[in-house]
Parts: C-alpha cells; sequence; structure tokens
C-alpha cells in the first residue's frame, strides 16, 4: 500500500497530533512523517511538505508558526477568502491560501477557550466569541469540509494514493435533568403545584397532576416512546444522568438516586441501551461530587460507566477534562454550544483531547453534538417547523462529508406539554431525515 511521505522540518507533539487526526482520523490515509530534507528529496513515493517554503516541486502547503510553539498566548490571525469561506491563517505561495493544518489544530484543540474571555452567567465560553462564528463557520464540519479538499488536492497529483472510506453515523443522545414532573415528589409538594395550577386556573397541569395521581403517566416519562422509536430505526441512544443528590438548589433539580422510581427508571433503561453520567452543576466547583454520582449510577446499574455530558454544559479548559480523566470517564459528549447550533471544534468527528498545557494528546475521546433541543427552542425560538428545516441542514452537512451527527434531546422535550407542544413530531422528523 502506498504511503505519503510528509516533510515538516520540525515535528511537535501539535504536528503529530492534527496530522493524525486529518488523515488517520477523518482520511484514512497512511503517511509518514519526516524532517529530514535529503530522504525527502531522494524519495519516489508520494509526497508533499509542510513548511515556510518548498524544497523543490513536491506539493507545497505554506505554514504559519502555531504548530511549532509551545506556548498559550494570543495569536494575530490572518484572515483570507477561500471559495466561499472566510478562512484564518492566512499564507502565500502555498497549495491552498490559509494554512489549514493550523486552522484545523486551532479550532480542534480550542486554543481561544485557554485564552482570558469574559464568560457567560455559567462561566462558559461564549459561542459568539468564537473565530468560527465571527468567519460564519459555525454551522458547517469545516475540518471535515478542508479534509476532503486535501484528499481531492493529493488524488490528482497522486492517482494510487489509497484513501480509505467512511459511513455517514447518526447517534441521538438524551439527557435526563428531570426524570418525571410530577411522580416521586410526594403528597406534600404536588399538593402545592395543584393548588397554584387552581389559581391560575391552569387546567392542563391541574389535569396532569390528577392523572399522575391516579398512576397514569408523568409527562416526562417519555421513556416507553423512545425505547419504541429507537428500536423502530434501529438506532443506539445514549441516556446520560443526572445524579446530584445535594447539588446546586437552582440547577440541579432531578430527584433523588435514592427514589425507587427513579432507581427502576434507570435500571430499566440500562438493560436497553448506553448509560453516561450527566456530572452535576455543583461538581465543577466540589470535584469531588464526579466521583461520587459516577459511583452511584455505576452501582444502579451494574456497568462501569466511562461516559458523560457536562450539565449546562459547563466546560472550562483545561481543568472539566482533567478531573473528568481522574474520574475515569474516558468518553464526553459535552462538546457543542448551549446558544448555538452547529460545531463548536469545528469538526463531526470524534477526537481525543489535545491538553495545550502539558502539550500532549490524551485518551479522553470527544464526541462533538451538532445540535439541541433547548438551543432550536429556547434561545433561537424557532417554530417546530423552522427547528426541522435548520436541523436537515446541519444533517445535510454532516452527511457530505460522511461525518458521525449526534443530537442533544431531553426527555421533557417530549412531553407534548407546555413549551414543548408539538415538538414530539420534531424529534420524529429528525430520526426519519438521518436514515435518508
Amino acid at each position: 500500500m502506498l504511503q505519503l511521505l510528509i516533510y515538516i522540518p520540525k515535528v511537535t507533539p501539535r504536528v503529530k497530533y492534527i496530522f493524525n487526526f486529518i488523515f488517520r482520523e477523518v482520511l484514512n490515509c497512511d503517511f509518514e512523517l519526516t524532517s529530514i530534507a535529503e530522504d525527502f528529496i531522494q524519495s519516489s513515493a508520494p509526497k508533499m511538505s509542510y513548511a515556510d517554503a518548498p524544497l523543490g516541486e513536491e506539493l507545497f502547503f505554506a505554514s504559519v508558526s502555531l504548530l511549532t510553539q509551545h506556548q498559550i498566548a494570543p495569536i494575530k490571525i490572518g484572515e483570507t477568502v477561500f471559495g466561499h469561506q472566510k478562512v484564518p491563517f492566512a499564507v502565500t505561495n502555498g497549495t491552498l491560501p490559509f494554512d489549514v493544518f493550523a486552522a484545523s489544530f486551532y479550532f480542534l484543540s480550542r486554543y481561544e477557550e485557554y485564552l482570558p474571555f469574559e464568560a457567560d452567567e455559567h462561566q462558559r465560553f461564549p459561542a459568539a466569541l468564537s473565530l468560527q462564528h465571527k468567519l460564519d463557520l459555525l454551522k458547517f464540519p469545516v475540518i471535515d469540509g478542508w479534509a476532503l479538499i486535501l484528499k481531492n488536492i493529493l488524488l490528482k497529483r497522486f492517482p494510487a494514493l489509497v484513501f480509505g472510506k467512511r459511513k455517514f453515523t447518526f447517534i441521538p443522545t438524551i439527557d435526563i435533568d428531570r426524570a418525571f414532573y410530577f411522580r416521586s415528589h410526594g403528597l406534600l409538594k404536588n399538593t402545592a403545584r395543584f393548588l397554584q395550577a387552581a389559581v391560575k386556573l391552569n387546567a392542563e397541569k391541574i389535569a396532569s397532576i390528577l392523572r399522575t395521581g391516579l398512576g397514569q403517566n408523568d409527562p416526562f416519562d417519555t421513556y416507553q416512546y423512545l425505547a419504541e422509536i429507537h428500536q423502530q430505526y434501529r438506532l443506539k441512544p445514549i441516556f446520560f444522568f443526572l445524579l446530584a443528590k445535594h447539588g446546586h438548589e437552582m440547577f440541579d433539580q432531578n430527584i433523588n438516586p435514592e427514589n425507587e422510581a427513579f432507581k427502576r427508571l434507570i435500571a430499566q433503561v440500562a438493560k436497553e441501551a448506553q448509560i453516561g453520567l450527566h456530572p452535576s452543576y455543583a461538581s465543577n466547583i466540589e470535584t469531588k461530587k464526579i466521583h461520587e454520582e459516577l459511583l452511584t449510577l455505576q452501582q444502579l446499574t451494574n456497568k462501569r460507566i466511562d461516559q458523560s455530558r457536562q450539565h449546562f454544559l459547563k466546560i472550562q479548559f483545561p481543568q472539566t477534562y482533567l478531573q473528568l480523566i481522574k474520574a475515569g470517564i474516558h468518553h464526553d459528549y459535552s462538546m457543542g454550544y448551549s446558544s448555538h447550533l452547529g460545531f463548536r471544534a469545528g469538526t463531526c468527528t470524534p477526537f481525543f483531547w489535545y491538553d495545550l498545557q502539558l502539550e500532549k494528546q490524551t485518551h479522553l475521546k470527544l464526541h462533538p453534538f451538532a445540535v439541541m433541543d433547548v438551543t432550536l427552542q429556547q434561545y433561537l425560538r424557532l417554530t417546530p417547523e423552522q427547528a426541522n428545516q435548520t436541523i436537515d441542514q446541519l444533517l445535510s452537512s454532516v452527511k457530505l462529508v460522511n461525518g458521525t451527527f449526534y443530537s442533544l434531546w431531553h426527555n421533557e422535550a417530549l412531553s407534548e406539554t407546555g413549551r414543548w407542544k408539538g415538538w414530539k413530531a420534531v424529534y420524529e422528523e429528525l430520526l426519519k431525515n438521518s436514515l435518508t
């Protein structure tokens, strides 16, 4: 099998990381890096160089200094136009008008999130501050798209070079922030809710409380529906459970994990689907909580749990990921924004987290999601019809590059109550379109 030879004057950890991701993870192409100019010049293999200047007549990609540096500091990023896109890290005299490898590393490593920024009310990095948002690149998995352009350039020069094929994959994920609305909250709390609803003449809420009291389904109890529809489309979902015993009063509102109905629910879901931890809002400050919550979930499921998604998508670099690694988490699904749709890391391909402070690739794999129900309904204020169109555009962008589409939904968004009336159909449309 032909192997691509790549000349780079200085092979650093950053270089190895991004070239591995683009060529092996996205393009399935075998390659070898060399910093020995003489060996490169004499080789008859398919070859390209990534440097300040070409060595000869080879396929040449001009570089900026980002991948040879070992510090985290503000960078002056030149911009240019490539096709219909504004792109960062402009260069001259190369095959491409921008440094595709530096741009990809900048997005994938979340470099800008290590720099000082003005956080939102939950101490998160705001999507509006991202370089992708500024360049209008957020809604497309640009790294995957750029990789395919690289593939076409290489194949034009070296038709015999071998690239593996990828298949589009769809993985639905469900966050269980509040397992039930009325059930398991006891007579006192539900009586207070009943009286409050009666004062406001909220007939729908009164009926829900009465139905639940009579043993009928809680509006947030959408688990049987989820099991059936995922089975219908032959999908393998992942459920993330919030297990905060004494969490943040306002933001950790799930049922106590010692509640019998909640324990039965988790055990049942674990028989049919993959389970992950939804580390509580409070766990970002009280780090021992992740260990406690993970242990509780493992005891309830009788399974080793090594996947998670941060509650409120709270990620702080590098602390959050270091905590997850320490707790024994190997897969995290938090890579996305609450307020904006799209691809926070510029890709729809799962990738290993690169720790910029230690300058090394870790074994924590990040699975980036593209769309969340709350973003569509609460932040963007879309109607169900508008949401369908928006999701379809995101789906199409991932299908175009044969990537992986992760969706983030909540059990309550399928309840057909309150603000979520009409949204069950949106989820069903998403599942149907993922297969066409």
